[in-house]
């Protein structure tokens, strides 16, 4: 009896591992060209691919709020960000949902920096689920606000929570 509840708790230990972050079809591990390829069928206005990123999203006129962005790490998806309709409401019901399954944030950063066009103010709190880190990110940006849901993995391209 005893080693059947040990067997049962690994097997779970271990699935748990295994899965990691899954956003609709998208989860961690994937190569690139099957994260192109699931893309496809979402039809974005447009897809720009880069060494390390892939980004999909639609037109700003569209005001669709939907854009992805993956990460890779050694060809492999690592990183998936999601675009949320940017408000300072959105952020807080988000990080409340967060708080409640999660608890308390294992990190927040919180920083203001000048770019080109201004000044970008921005706020992230990250949690631990399992091997994974979810992160909340909103910003305030010269042309507007940004927010968005990030999902991580460690990987041995970068230190995790990527600085935002």
């Amino acid at each position: 009896m005893l080693i059947r509840r040990l067997l049962i708790s690994l097997t779970a230990a271990l699935s748990m591992h295994a899965a990691a972050f899954e956003v609709a079809e998208f989860r961690n591990g994937m190569q690139r060209n099957q994260v192109k390829e699931l893309l496809t069928s979402w039809r974005f206005d447009r897809v720009q691919d880069s060494a390390e990123t892939l980004l999909a999203y639609d037109l700003a006129e569209k005001n669709s709020n939907r854009s992805f962005r993956f990460h890779f790490c050694n060809d492999r998806l690592v990183t998936l960000e999601q675009a949320m309709k940017p408000s300072v409401r959105n952020f807080i019901v988000i990080t409340n949902n967060y708080l409640a399954t999660y608890g308390q944030p294992m990190k927040v950063d919180a920083g203001v920096n000048v770019i080109s066009s201004g000044e970008k103010i921005s706020l992230v709190l990250h949690w631990r689920k399992g091997n994974d880190i979810i992160g909340a990110r909103y910003q305030q940006l010269p042309g507007g606000e940004a927010l968005a849901v990030i999902y991580e993995v460690s990987n041995t391209c970068w230190q995790t929570p990527r600085p935002q």
